[in-house]
């Protein structure tokens, strides 16, 4: 009887190695499915973020282009409304410096001339007749 008890936990022990197998075996079946499917998921997550950065950087670039061109378009104009300002600034002061030099050079014709009138004082000279 002993044999058969013996014989017996042979079996049960069998049996349990057995169960205990085949519970690993699906348990790593479960595991490797799950990282299947976590690799999947962060693979698709990584993709996904690749993508929003690459549509970040054109975005940056487009706005790059975009705000190399506006500001050549305002340097343009700066530039061209300087140049418009140096040359009013120098026509008015061609204009101002014609002006003084036409008065001072009138103003001494005429205090040369007895017949003009005196500016100073707004009175005809001496020795003018009318007639």
């Amino acid at each position: 009887m002993a044999l058969w008890i013996a014989g017996a936990m042979l079996l049960g022990s069998a049996y349990q190695a057995n169960e205990a197998k085949r519970s690993a075996k699906e348990a790593r079946a479960v595991a490797e499915r799950e990282t299947a499917i976590l690799e999947r998921q962060t693979r698709s997550q990584i993709e996904a973020q690749q993508q929003n950065a690459s549509i970040a950087r054109e975005r940056l670039s487009a706005e790059k282009e975009k705000y190399a061109a506006e500001k050549s378009t305002m340097e343009k104009e700066a530039m061209r409304m300087a140049q418009e300002l140096e040359s009013e600034r120098r026509k008015m002061g061609s204009e101002e410096s014609s002006r003084m030099k036409a008065r001072i050079r009138g103003g001494k014709r005429a205090l040369l001339s007895e017949e003009r009138l005196a500016p100073e004082v707004g009175m005809l000279g001496t020795g003018v007749s009318y007639g």
